[in-house]
């Protein structure tokens, strides 16, 4: 086949996957906006402040008085939105229900000092929420996760007018040794959690277990754990028995919001790269002059790079850590940027060594392909507009269907260190690789974060995050690599990626 008739196929399969990515992303993108609405169609929801915590109240349509009412605590870098599936399933079965921004989380602009600040806020707006007109005030249950699950357990065990406590994923020994302990207590943890928090879980049933139950989820993990519909049952059931409610309806939506979001996300995927992939305006362009080999690096130097680029990362991550004033964020800053900075060096050393000058072929992808890239932007707009449409793709589903990513306060700047930091380490592994193989090399760089946590060389929040951003870093590499096919300079998508990583991870942790 000749160059000429290639190209004309490659233009036509290029304009049926534009048409085709364009129709399923406004599809999917139009279902998850339904989803989302459909999960609280029939609940009213106000917002107020209750001892300068922000507070969503969710209530039955059809009002009533004397129903049981359950506040729910978020865990570390979550928020209230993203519990709010507990709300869908729960004040559909009668109950009013309390989604409270914590210190330092989300809505909430005041730091976030410790314990005993959490368990102030949350023991006030129990008090809040005894008093609104509808509520049994004697009817009054506690739902926390993680670090709220603590909070739960502390606040009520020094409540005793708490009628039930449901605690998932417990992990704080503390408060699991409390005696004695909240009334009605139920223990919920995913079977692919830590097993540091399945063991804490199991020894707050140590002693005197009248009153309390342990179940264990299976096939979830830290954050899978409350989408799940079995958690939402056993909780569900247990606040019915002990607040001794006759459900209204027997709802379990754990799952609504979190699908929702998911297709508006990969709908407006879709629409970012159907844009990558629009073919050009016109005839077919003239053949390339020949295919341009890429540089690489031999296999042994790719390796050495690879298992390099983590060690002066470690020690950067522990020095930022220290630095800046969110732990986590901090030490993925350090870490990024040593690791970005080090497989970059070794790049341009091996080039520098081969007596080789980097060209221009070697920014894009297949031979050719480039020549088919639409060159009507400039190369800043392209950059511009690939980070602003990838960056919403992903921020705006997370924020409307799981949990809140709206920055505030001293979040806006780490947002911008966390990104710099993202796009460094983006770019030292596109020096060293290309797709496919930057997703093996990204992988490997990484994969020592959770292992660090883990033996206490890192923040251990960073072991439960992995997936996300596991997940975070594979929505950017696919975005990355239809770029690449497309023939766009690699350089062009770090922006994007380092917006679709720091932007929901720097958002969503606290303020400290």
């Amino acid at each position: 086949m000749s160059i000429e008739r290639w190209l004309v196929n490659l233009v036509r399969i290029r304009s049926v996957l534009w048409r085709s990515g364009l129709l399923l992303g406004v599809l999917l993108l139009v279902a998850g906006a339904l989803g989302i609405w459909s999960a609280g169609r029939d609940l009213r929801s106000a917002s107020v402040h209750v001892a300068d915590v922000p507070v969503e109240i969710v209530r039955p349509v059809g009002g009533g008085t004397g129903r049981p009412a359950v506040v729910v605590a978020h865990g570390y870098a979550g928020s209230g939105r993203l519990m709010r599936p507990f709300a869908d399933t729960l004040v559909r079965r009668g109950y009013v229900v309390a989604l409270p921004d914590l210190a330092g989380h989300a809505a909430n602009t005041r730091p976030m000092t410790g314990p005993d600040e959490i368990d102030r806020q949350l023991a006030a707006v129990v008090r809040y929420v005894r008093s609104l007109p509808e509520v049994d005030p004697a009817r009054v249950a506690l739902l926390g996760h993680s670090m709220g699950a603590a909070a739960v357990v502390r606040v009520g065990a020094g409540d005793p007018l708490i009628a039930a406590t449901v605690a998932i994923s417990l992990g704080d020994g503390t408060a699991a040794a409390l005696q004695p302990g909240p009334r009605h207590l139920l223990l919920i943890v995913g079977a692919l959690e830590p097993a540091g928090i399945r063991s804490v879980s199991a020894a707050a049933l140590a002693g005197d277990t009248a009153g309390r139950r342990m179940v264990r989820v299976a096939f979830v993990e830290h954050v899978g754990v409350l989408y799940a519909d079995r958690t939402h049952q056993e909780a569900a059931r247990w606040l019915d028995d002990a607040l001794r409610h006759q459900p209204e309806r027997s709802a379990i939506a754990g799952k609504r919001r979190v699908a929702a979001a998911g297709l508006s996300l990969i709908g407006m995927l879709l629409l970012v790269i159907a844009v990558l992939v629009r073919p050009p305006a016109g005839a077919a362009p003239p053949p390339p002059a020949g295919p341009v080999p890429p540089i690489r690096l031999p296999m042994g130097r790719l390796a050495g790079a690879v298992l390099a680029a983590p060690v002066p990362a470690l020690v950067g991550g522990w020095v930022s850590a220290r630095m800046l004033p969110a732990p986590v964020s901090g030490y993925l800053v350090g870490y990024f940027t040593l690791a970005g900075a080090t497989l970059a060096s070794v790049a341009v050393l091996a080039r520098r060594q081969a007596g080789t000058r980097r060209p221009e072929g070697d920014l894009r992808g297949p031979a050719g392909a480039g020549r088919l890239h639409s060159r009507s932007w400039t190369a800043g707009a392209t950059v511009v507009a690939l980070a602003v449409g990838a960056g919403a793709a992903v921020v705006v589903p997370i924020h409307l269907g799981l949990t809140s990513v709206t920055p505030h306060g001293s979040r806006w700047w780490l947002i911008g260190v966390l990104a710099l930091a993202t796009g460094a380490l983006l770019g030292g592994v596109h020096a060293v690789s290309r797709p496919p193989w930057s997703l093996a090399v990204l992988a490997a760089v990484c994969l020592p974060l959770p292992v660090a946590a883990t033996v206490g060389l890192a923040p251990g929040f960073l072991a439960l995050i992995t997936p996300l951003l596991a997940a975070l870093l594979a929505l950017y590499l696919v975005v990355a690599g239809v770029a690449w096919l497309t023939g766009m300079p690699w350089w062009r998508t770090i922006p994007a990626g380092a917006l679709m990583v720091a932007w929901p991870v720097a958002a969503a942790l606290p303020i400290t």
